[in-house]
């Protein structure tokens, strides 16, 4: 059975997004940690000063085991590509 956890939205509108990413001689890779619990995999991203702090920790867990440089990205670039509706994606 699925569980969905639909709690209110807090941001009006989202324009700042910050990512954490490792870094190797292949390129980059999203981070992703057990934010939830274990058996969870959640990509390190922010969209606001609390969740960015509350992530910094984790960033810095993978830099300890992986060995590898983390980098804290930002992207404040805007496209609205697609809305879903229950009845289906809507093309922008």
């Amino acid at each position: 059975m699925t569980v969905l956890h639909s709690p209110p939205n807090e941001l009006l509108r989202i324009y700042k997004v910050y990512l954490f990413v490792s870094v190797d001689e292949h390129g980059e890779g999203v981070c992703a940690a057990p934010v939830l619990g274990p058996g969870t995999v959640v990509p390190l991203i922010a969209a606001d000063q609390a969740r960015l702090r509350a992530l910094l920790p984790w960033a810095g867990h993978i830099a300890e085991m992986s060995g590898k440089p983390i980098k804290l990205l930002t992207f404040t670039s805007r496209a609205e590509l697609m809305t879903i509706t229950p009845d289906g994606p809507a093309a922008q």
